[in-house]
Parts: C-alpha cells; sequence; structure tokens
C-alpha cells in the first residue's frame, strides 16, 4: 500500500475497512410520538478491534519506552474494542455522543473527525457532537502528533506511516458509524438521571481524593417503559490489564458486556477525570464486575430523575500556558542548552529522542506557545454534562463540583478525555508538588521546572515545558494558572 503521513491527514481517509454494525433498535418512529416524548433516540455499536489485513498497523498506545503492538495472528480478544454512538434527537434537533475504546484522540483527528460529520456531511452541529474516549491503555495507536509514536514507541517512519494508515481506518469507520445513526429512524425515549457507587480505583499519587461516584443514564422507550440503552461512567484508568500484546477493553469494557447480558440494553462507558486514580490491584474481570453491579444496582433501584429538553449546547476553547514562555528568544535558547544536555542518553533514550524533537521545533520556529483545550456543555432540564479535553486530575472534578453547587447546577456529569487528549491536565498542588517523583509524572516535571521532566506525561506527549501554576501555596489560584484558566472556562459554560 502506498505510505500515508499526516500532511495528508486533513484531506481524508485514503483507506477503507469492512466492518460490521450492530443496531440496537427495535420498530419505528412516527413524527407526533417524537414530539409527545420530546426526546427520540438511535444508538448502534462497532467493533474496531484492528486486524489484518484492513488495519495497517497493530502498533499500541498506553505504555511507553519501547515498541508494543499486538500480534497479527493472534484470536479475538475476548473482550473487544467497540465505538458506540447514540443519536438524540430533540422535538427537530439532533445531538450526538460518540464513545471509543481507544486511549486517546490527538487534536488532528478530532479537528478532522469534526470536520467531516458536521461541516463535509452536516449530519450535527458542531456543539452537538461530543467524541469521548474510553482511555484504555491496551487499544491501537492514534495518529502520529501528541503524542509521538517516534518519541513513545522509538519506532521508524515506515511504522509511522502504518500508524497513519490506521488513523484513516478509525476515522472512516467512525464517520460512517455517526453517518448510519443519526440517518435511523429513531425511537420515542425518555432520560432519567440516577448516580451510583463502586470502588474500583484509588488515588495513585497518594492525594486524598478518590472518585467513587457512578454516573448512569438509563434510556427508556417512551411506548412502554422498557430499557433501551444505559449510558455510565467512572473516572479509573483502564489499566487492570497491565502490559499485554493483545487489543483489549480492560475492565470498563467487561463492565459495559455484564450491563449488557443482564439489563438486555447497549452499554455506552464514558471516562471521568481519572489522571490520577488507579484501578484496584484485582483482577480486570474483577473489576469489570464490580463496576457493572453498581451501575445494574443503580438501574433498578437508583432515585433517579426525569431528564428534559430542550438540549442546550456550547462548544469552547481556551489555551494552556507553560511554565516559560516559550515566544520569548532567550527562554528558547535556555531550552535548547537544556534540551541538548539530554542527548548524551544519561537520562535513557526516550529522552533523547524527545530532545531532538524539541531542539528542531526551536530550530524550525515551530515550538507551540501553548495546548488548546476544547470544553463542552450539555445542558438539560435534570441534567448537565461537561466535557473537558485531556488527561484531567481528580481535584478538577471535586473544584468543578463545588462550583456547580455554588451555581445552583444540579446533576452535573463530568466526562474527562473528551474530543481529543493531548497531555495531562494537573491541579496547582499536583504541579507544586512536580519535585516529588511519585507526582512528576501527572505534574510533567520532576529536576527542572523549565522543562518536560524525564519520563513524565509532558515528555510523552511531545511538550516542552510543563503547564503553568500559580505561585506555590496560593489561594485562589492565580488568574493565569492552569487551574485558575480552567475554572474560569467551565464557570462560563455551567453559568
Amino acid at each position: 500500500m502506498p505510505g500515508i503521513s499526516r500532511r495528508s491527514i486533513l484531506r481524508g481517509g485514503l483507506l477503507a475497512a469492512t466492518a460490521v454494525v450492530t443496531t440496537r433498535l427495535a420498530g419505528t418512529a412516527t413524527a407526533s410520538a417524537a414530539t409527545a416524548s420530546r426526546f427520540a433516540v438511535a444508538y448502534n455499536e462497532l467493533d474496531i478491534t484492528p486486524h489484518v489485513p484492513d488495519w495497517p498497523s497493530l502498533w499500541m498506545g498506553g505504555y511507553g519506552w519501547d515498541k508494543r503492538g499486538a500480534s497479527a495472528s493472534a484470536p479475538p480478544p475476548a473482550h473487544p474494542l467497540r465505538a458506540h454512538c447514540i443519536a438524540i434527537h430533540d422535538n427537530g434537533s439532533v445531538n450526538v455522543l460518540l464513545r471509543v475504546d481507544v486511549i486517546s484522540i490527538p487534536r488532528d483527528v478530532h479537528q478532522e473527525l469534526r470536520r467531516r460529520v458536521c461541516d463535509e456531511r452536516g449530519l450535527v452541529g458542531s456543539s452537538d457532537f461530543m467524541i469521548a474516549t474510553s482511555h484504555t491503555h491496551n487499544g491501537p495507536f492514534i495518529g502520529d502528533t501528541h503524542p509521538d509514536p517516534k518519541v513513545v514507541l522509538n519506532v521508524e517512519d515506515a511504522d509511522v506511516d502504518a500508524v497513519n494508515g490506521s488513523t484513516y481506518v478509525f476515522m472512516d469507520l467512525l464517520t460512517d458509524l455517526v453517518e448510519r445513526t443519526v440517518a435511523e429512524t429513531p425511537i420515542p425515549a425518555t432520560l432519567h438521571f440516577a448516580e451510583g457507587t463502586a470502588e474500583v480505583g484509588h488515588n495513585r499519587v497518594g492525594l486524598d481524593v478518590v472518585l467513587t461516584g457512578v454516573p448512569v443514564v438509563a434510556v427508556r422507550d417512551a411506548g412502554d417503559g422498557g430499557l433501551l440503552a444505559v449510558l455510565f461512567g467512572c473516572a479509573t484508568h483502564p489499566v487492570s490489564c497491565g502490559r499485554v500484546a493483545e487489543f483489549h477493553s480492560d475492565f470498563v469494557g467487561v463492565a459495559a458486556e455484564i450491563i449488557e447480558q443482564e439489563l438486555g440494553a447497549m452499554a455506552l462507558f464514558f471516562q471521568g477525570t481519572a489522571g490520577d486514580q488507579d484501578p484496584l490491584p484485582q483482577p480486570t474481570d474483577e473489576l469489570g464486575q464490580l463496576l457493572a453491579s453498581a451501575v445494574v444496582d443503580t438501574v433498578g433501584g437508583g432515585a433517579f430523575t426525569d431528564v428534559e429538553g430542550p438540549i442546550t449546547t456550547e462548544l469552547t476553547e481556551i489555551e494552556l500556558s507553560f511554565a516559560v514562555d516559550t515566544t520569548d528568544d532567550g527562554v528558547r535558547a535556555e531550552l535548547r542548552a537544556k534540551f541538548e544536555s539530554r542527548l548524551d542518553g544519561r537520562l535513557g533514550q526516550a529522552e533523547v529522542r524527545h530532545a531532538r524533537l524539541m531542539i528542531g521545533q526551536i530550530d524550525s520556529g515551530t515550538l507551540p506557545a501553548s495546548i488548546p483545550m476544547p470544553l463542552q456543555c450539555w445542558k438539560m432540564g435534570g441534567l448537565t454534562i461537561l466535557g473537558l479535553a485531556h488527561e484531567v486530575v481528580g481535584d478538577y472534578h471535586v473544584l468543578i463540583d463545588a462550583l456547580a453547587q455554588d451555581l445552583g447546577v444540579g446533576n452535573l456529569w463530568i466526562m474527562g478525555y473528551v474530543n481529543e487528549t493531548q497531555c495531562y491536565l494537573p491541579s496547582d498542588r499536583i504541579l507544586w508538588a512536580g519535585g516529588d517523583l511519585h507526582v512528576g509524572y501527572e505534574a510533567g516535571w520532576n529536576d527542572d521546572p523549565w522543562i518536560a521532566g524525564f519520563g513524565s506525561g509532558m515528555l510523552s506527549y511531545g511538550w516542552p515545558s510543563p503547564l503553568n501554576a500559580s505561585a506555590p501555596g496560593s489561594d485562589p489560584a492565580s488568574p493565569d494558572s492552569t487551574e485558575a484558566r480552567v475554572l474560569a472556562a467551565c464557570e462560563g459554560l455551567l453559568g
């Protein structure tokens, strides 16, 4: 097959793959019935587990710092990677939630998916289209920007071309899934929200925030009340499988399958602010059962709130500044010298690869000045969904929840890893603690607060410097800090 590079990624996919879309749609809906219940839904699932020959690459995302891929001869996984799409028709308009079992979607892939779905095909308005990833660490490597497969996987140019080839397959399949779902005649439905609890994780950096909430939306047939679909979530890294060389949806995928078996309805998982939340040291299937039981129990006996239209949506974007001003000539010169000092390999070969990438950007004038962060909000009667890009740490769940209570928001579902995931989003106190190697990965620095720390998240995602923090001990956060900018954007969306 011809080589494919990211230079052509925004011109659309060059590959097509054969796949089966499973539709969980029964009966038909009339216009009058849809109006009477206000909501109507259509929903589909798709197995996106990479396989040869349709997917050029079987390289896997999720762990560094060397090559990791699935075997081309391995049997299909017991828990395949899936994509789900639900289209919620709201009295003439349509809102689409797309969720996918991959670790992350970089910015250019997110933008291309949004261009295809919203601009090229006109299937849905941009703020009415939300993409979420489960963050399983046993899915395919998507894209070649943040993270850069050369830095994280230590692969060659041909491997990067293969990764991009699979990225085109990925985008083609998801675009088709959305188009099929939006085109179907929806079922008049009612939506209901409740929140259960499940203790499946712990705070891996030793902080006091451990998130146990399990938000649940039950989608029911407006006619007979039968359960059609369940949307559920938690905030815990799907890394219980470890570094296995096979694709796997991890414990959140196991939970979804158990829920479907027990309730007879499609189950769609959405990840929360899991940046510093790891699963308990229990087998994957046990963790999946724990989460599934919480969802099943909530559906069976939870205190549900009716969710009503109209749905109002907003999509905005902010810029996250680095700890240093990378537009300043003196700063860039000092950064260059610091990265040059890593070329001797004393810190590791991943650090050498990253240093070469950064030096190349400095020399070519392409060193980024900030990291963009999309934020998205869907407001309904009885429920607000807030979708945050990147690997958001648990502190933000607590801070945003308190902000929402002050604003009188009511039921709030906070999702992380939404639309694009290109870095960790640390809070002030995690950034302050970066010099502690136990916290340095999420903070993005350890030995030197100026540059991306060795073995840190900012190095794996391919950025030059940690994000900007308030002065240590500041309360509230200073206006130019990462924490303050994120909270101000959330306040604007929720207010």
